[in-house]
């Protein structure tokens, strides 16, 4: 399936531009994409969607942040 095809995420990236126009959707296609991966993990399996969404949010904050 690809991405045009994916109702949920058509609905979400359109929901996501009335809402926050600025937010990117290269994000919110990651995320996307984790979730997706990991949503029919067991419960005890779950920390790993979170790790993989937080590593996801810190390289963009590094990217966009530099020290």
């Amino acid at each position: 399936m690809t991405d045009e095809n994916d109702m949920a995420l058509v609905a979400l990236l359109k929901a996501a531009a009335e809402v926050e126009p600025n937010l990117s959707t290269d994000l919110l296609r990651s995320t996307f994409t984790i979730q997706r991966r990991h949503q029919f993990d067991r419960d005890e399996m779950r920390a790993l969607s979170m790790q993989e969404l937080k590593t996801l949010l810190e390289a963009k904050i590094d990217r966009e942040d530099p020290k």
